[in-house]
């Protein structure tokens, strides 16, 4: 196993999008499936667009193995748990096709029986924002409606491009939101990828907030396996080339997914919690870790560096199963954030940074 260490001076949103690309080479489309199309310029443009249209698709499904109502009446059944999964992919051009602004990765409008959990993730997500612009650009509101009026890559509904196309399982961190790193969906749905991801759902209709535990982090594991089955009824995916990624516990999420699934090829961890003093004692628990475990997958450990931000590494719970390969980049003073959306979001519109003593810009 060739273990690569190396701390890097560039900021984390380059780095992401040039080191994926390094590994998901073990995962990359096949030359003779690509297919140059016309392109509009996304938020992320400086990043390099690829030669696919992006589309944008959710999917909505009911696990019935699962109970999602606490307290159910006494003549209505269990639906099943609720799995809604966000897809990017990529698609084939067509004027009919309807180009999307940010704030539709905030709107969801999916089925009846979808229809309160959607209305309450928009409203959860909605409040999110809110609160994070109000610390460093009050009042808030009027950024927020800037942020929502940005154009993105991604047309709804295309249709998707001639494949079959490799499969990426994305996971945001705790309480992230649905348009949790919507910039790597679309930056590799236009390179020849499929991406898909599911929102932080905590176990019952009265407890939607998901937190870190194990269990918690099992749970999120659960759905998607679950949006997998939903998965294979789209033809344009490759199911035996897969990798997982993933954002603070995100991350651990990711790693779960390939213990559980041994055709995932590469897996990547943003800022993953599992590198780290706190979150390291959570993935030890989780309940396909073992020490020494031999895994089918690479693995590409982007993250802040020991001491930035307060970051404490423990990188012995991820070492201690055998990856076919290693690549890890720690980054000096760098955030936790600058592996989200967020960075990217905020660099475009001018997004001021809340003071800080390492002299961190945008």
């Amino acid at each position: 196993m060739r273990r690569r260490k190396r701390a890097l001076r560039t900021t984390p949103a380059v780095c992401v999008m040039a080191a994926a690309a390094s590994i998901l080479a073990a995962v990359a489309p096949h030359a003779e499936t690509r297919r140059e199309t016309p392109m509009a310029p996304p938020f992320w443009e400086s990043l390099g667009p690829g030669p696919y249209t992006v589309g944008f698709r959710v999917l909505y499904q009911r696990d019935s193995s699962r109970k999602w109502l606490q307290a159910p009446g006494p003549t209505a059944a269990d639906p099943g748990r609720p799995v809604r999964v966000s897809v990017w992919y990529p698609a084939q051009p067509s004027a009919s096709d309807r180009a999307m602004t940010y704030g539709d990765y905030l709107r969801h409008s999916g089925p009846g029986d979808f229809r309160q959990i959607d209305e309450q993730l928009d409203r959860m997500d909605a409040e999110s924002w809110l609160s994070d612009l109000r610390e460093i650009a009050p009042p808030g509101g009027p950024t927020f409606d800037r942020v929502r009026s940005m154009p993105v890559a991604a047309h709804a509904g295309a249709p998707a491009a001639h494949g079959p196309f490799p499969l990426v399982l994305y996971s945001g961190g705790k309480a992230s939101r649905a348009d949790a790193n919507v910039e790597l969906g679309e930056y590799l749905a236009s390179h020849g990828y499929v991406v898909a991801t599911v929102p932080q759902l905590g176990p019952s209709d009265r407890a939607l907030e998901l937190g870190s535990s194990p269990q918690e982090i099992a749970l999120h594991t659960d759905d998607f396996d679950a949006a997998l089955r939903a998965l294979h009824d789209l033809p344009e995916i490759q199911f035996g080339r897969i990798a997982t990624a993933g954002h603070s516990a995100g991350g651990e999420t990711a790693v779960e997914l390939a213990l559980r699934h041994p055709e995932v090829r590469a897996v990547i961890g943003l800022d993953a919690s599992f590198g780290i003093a706190g979150g390291a004692r959570v993935f030890r628990q989780l309940p396909e870790y073992a020490p020494g475990r031999r895994m089918e997958a690479a693995l590409l450990d982007l993250r802040r560096a020991d001491g930035s931000q307060g970051a404490k590494l423990d990188l012995a719970a991820i070492d201690a199963l055998h990856w076919t390969d290693v690549y890890r980049a720690a980054f000096k003073k760098a955030y936790h954030g600058d592996f989200t959306e967020w960075g990217m979001v905020a660099w475009k519109l001018s997004i001021p940074m809340p003071p800080n003593p390492y002299g961190h810009t945008r």
